[in-house]
């Protein structure tokens, strides 16, 4: 009966945190849900007896939340076994793993270990405060860990559910994400500690000690709320210099790549959709300054496509269109790096106005096993993986971070650089020239979700980015619930770094969002549309954590690894016995 209601509990938190995430029925999530997602989970951590069980419940809560979260993930053609089958299993077992570290600090309740004795500092291990100050340490710690390197995932996550509380989305930009998953999971202690602990079996604090324990942990939750509360109102309410615009026109094609013999059809129809807005801008007096397509929109790779795109599609070609028009164009396609070892980019194409192929920007983030597979230039799991799904590599990673410039409005509160470099090879005039050049914005171009990942996005921040323009396509997944998971995680670097967000999706979500997370400008999922915007370019503004990037979660685990340290240091094996077995080995005697 007891492994039966440790089960159900960590079912039922992992359900809960799946509600509160954007889904098919919530589109934007239901944030309050998050308050109290955990405290099944904690109730049945209380109730573990051993580390075996504490990993138990880690591994059901963690993998029942990305089933049901992330079963989307099941419609990535061929690849389900790895997008959604090995996926659930890695993130599983990295619960599991945070199973023990979860339970360390309750497993000194239950057992004879010398945490437990009467030290002043013992005693404080086994204190509420320090217990739910240390779960909410640990909780966040596991979603850097999920959410980080190779195999990182940050979708499933307790901040991906806060789009509608923006205010409390602020912390982001001292905190990154993980602020508030803190902040979110020790009020989930802290009310599991105040309203259920005493449906556990943990009789080690009673009384007016307990409860002045407990007032410390709720007093710290309050004050930290409330702090975040008043920051966030202040940041989401303070006025923003806006130093540049420019106007873009996003097109939302909506067409399936992987149904498509060529890539004419939907050449076609970006065209016309494109040409019916810059028509609309004509007719205003008004013109683009970029136009952009989705992920995966042109299939013929480059360079060698800049003479293919010059013959086709044979209706209306490419390069034809673009110097019809004259206005940049930026669309997702391929980069062909190195045609003997096989190696071609997931790549952003920049044209000029005259249809000149400038540059391109590869994907660094590749999805892990469908994307990218670890060791498939071996023969031998070359031949397996072409058997087994079909396929036998992947794309190569970028190496690269690629900035566009181009022209954009200056407005009142633009200033000159206040770095300027004079070439002393040129004339005078010439150097005149240059000072005079006419303004410019500099784009960064993550791809697909290039724009989820912190390591990827604060790099390209750091070194000169002043919009964010995203181009994805996340149509496979047909689900409303994938789009929008994937735009709420996005929206985040737009609050990190004070930096307009620009995405552009095959699919949905085609959105422009402010630097304080507002949005802006967007369209309906699954449609054929596109769309003018004017975007607006803020002051760049060094925010803690553009200066210091993932601090909070660096600090929570060395503060975790010392109290790890303590634990094994003082543990000492004849002790930490159960009681029970500990009486039953000395009446055997």
């Amino acid at each position: 009966m007891e492994v039966i209601l440790q089960v159900f509990y960590s079912v039922f938190s992992g359900a809960i945190l799946s509600a509160a995430i954007p889904n098919e029925i919530l589109r934007f999530g239901a944030p309050y849900l998050t308050l109290v997602a955990f405290i099944p989970f904690y109730l049945c951590l209380l109730r573990c007896r051993t580390f075996a069980q504490a990993f138990r419940a880690g591994f059901i809560q963690a993998i029942t939340a990305h089933l049901i979260s992330s079963f989307w993930l099941a419609y990535f053609k061929d690849f389900a076994i790895f997008t959604l089958g090995a996926s659930a299993v890695g993130t599983g077992f990295i619960g599991g793993f945070m199973g023990f570290v979860y339970y360390l600090p309750l497993s000194s309740s239950v057992c004879a270990n010398p945490l437990s004795h009467d030290s002043a500092t013992a005693r404080f291990f086994i204190t509420p405060s320090f217990r739910a100050v240390y779960f909410a340490s640990a909780y966040t710690i596991y979603e850097w860990i999920k959410s980080s390197g190779f195999l990182g995932y940050p979708w499933g996550t307790v901040s991906s559910a806060m789009f509608r509380w923006p205010v409390i989305m602020q912390v982001s930009s001292i905190t990154g994400t993980y602020g508030i998953t803190f902040l979110i999971m020790l009020l989930n202690a802290v009310l599991a500690e105040k309203f259920l602990i005493f449906f556990s079996r943990d009789g080690k604090i009673t009384g007016s000690a307990r409860q002045s324990h407990l007032e410390n942990a709720v007093n710290l939750s309050l004050a930290l709320a409330l702090c975040a509360l008043a920051y966030g109102i202040f940041q989401y309410n303070v006025p923003r210099k806006i130093i540049k615009t420019f106007t873009a026109v996003l097109v939302q094609q909506n067409a399936d790549p992987w149904k498509q013999s060529s890539d004419d059809e939907s050449i076609l129809l970006s065209q016309a959709l494109t040409e019916k807005k810059l028509e609309e801008l004509r007719e205003s007096g008004k013109k683009a300054d970029l136009v952009v397509w989705s992920e995966g929109v042109l299939a013929t790779a480059f360079p060698h496509g800049a003479s293919y795109y010059r013959r086709n599609p044979q209706e209306r070609p490419l390069i034809n269109f673009i110097k019809e028009n004259g206005i940049p164009l930026l669309a997702g396609g391929s980069f062909i790096k190195n045609a003997g070892k096989k190696q071609i980019n997931n790549a952003a194409l920049f044209f000029d106005g005259d249809g000149n192929f400038r540059g391109h920007y590869a994907k660094n983030h590749l999805v892990p096993f469908a994307e990218v597979i670890p060791f498939a230039e071996v023969p031998a799991v070359s031949n397996f993986l072409k058997k087994a799904v079909g396929i036998s590599a992947g794309w190569t990673p970028g190496d690269q971070y690629v900035y566009f410039d181009f022209p954009a409005a200056p407005t009142e509160h633009y200033r000159l650089p206040a770095v300027r470099n004079i070439d002393i090879t040129e004339d005078f005039a010439q150097q005149q020239r240059d000072a005079s050049e006419e303004v410019k914005v500099r784009i960064c171009t993550p791809i697909c979700f290039d724009d989820a990942f912190t390591d990827i996005m604060r790099p390209l921040f750091l070194n000169g980015a002043e919009v964010f323009l995203n181009i994805t396509d996340d149509s496979w997944s047909l689900k409303a619930s994938s789009e929008i998971q994937h735009f709420v995680i996005a929206s985040y670097r737009a609050i990190e770094y004070r930096t307009t967000l620009v995405r552009c999706a095959n699919a949905g979500y085609s959105v422009v969002v402010d630097a304080s997370g507002r949005i802006i400008a967007d369209m309906p999922l699954f449609a054929a549309d596109a769309m003018t915007a004017e975007i607006p370019v803020f002051n760049r503004t060094m925010t803690t954590y553009a200066r210091w990037g993932n601090w909070l979660p660096y600090t929570l685990i060395v503060l975790v690894l010392v109290y790890m340290a303590y634990s094994i240091i003082t543990f000492e094996a004849s002790d930490y016995i159960p009681s029970e077995r500990k009486r039953n080995r000395k009446s055997r005697k």
